[in-house]
């Protein structure tokens, strides 16, 4: 047992649904697992040969927890979410060479100040823990402001993202397996982009991670 379960005993991770306690090898509580349906695939990034694992769909509820760690202060709920995508990037065989390395789709300094964290790099630092695997935060860097890309249509997220990330230090990236990790995947424009900037670097594979996948044809509103 790791340090990071030996952890769980003294602070129980949560269910990724209801936040309720559970098992410290479960992303669900007994109720919502139940409820759950059938676990989400892994796949492409839209549009790319990029290996993809979500978790859960925008439809779940794990979509509440997210808009409360995200936009109402729930930073507590980020290591159990990251938890859970480890748990499904585990369950999917793709990083089960050695070598990974974790990082996340940056912000900008000035919206991390507005916030207090970046919910990406929270959740990629918990589930590279709980994998064991390293992690570099601030690798990815976003190169202007933009606006945020929940609210615009598919058209205009792509031109907003295009050339948005650049890699702080290429020499880290160079050669490196890299598991990229954001909250939510909804046209892969912002994926795409900054794998874009990962291989521009040198890096030898990317697999995208994430907690929720929608799509704007099905009419969400992604987060």
């Amino acid at each position: 047992m790791n340090l990071e379960r030996l952890w769980l005993w003294f602070f129980p991770r949560r269910c990724v649904w209801c936040s309720g306690v559970t098992a410290p090898d479960a992303m669900l509580c007994a109720d919502c697992a139940d409820k759950a349906g059938p676990a989400l695939q892994p796949g492409l990034v839209p549009d790319t040969d990029i290996p993809f694992v979500p978790v859960f769909t925008y439809h779940s509820k794990g979509a509440k927890i997210l808009l409360h760690m995200k936009f109402h202060g729930g930073r507590n709920m980020a290591h159990s979410i990251g938890c859970a995508m480890a748990d499904a990037l585990a369950a999917s065989k793709l990083a089960d060479k050695p070598g990974w390395l974790f990082c996340c789709v940056p912000m900008t300094p000035a919206k991390v100040k507005e916030r207090g964290y970046n919910q990406s790099e929270l959740l990629a630092k918990a589930a590279a823990r709980w994998l064991g695997m390293e992690h570099a935060p601030g690798l990815l860097i976003k190169t202007r402001a933009m606006p945020a890309q929940h609210g615009l249509s598919r058209e205009e997220r792509q031109a907003n993202v295009a050339g948005a990330f650049a890699v702080a230090d290429p020499g880290r990236a160079a050669g490196r397996r890299i598991i990229l990790c954001d909250d939510t995947c909804t046209t892969g424009f912002t994926l795409r982009d900054a794998a874009r900037a990962l291989r521009e670097a040198g890096a030898e594979d990317i697999i995208c991670l994430t907690y929720l996948r929608t799509d704007l044809e099905e009419g969400n509103f992604a987060i």
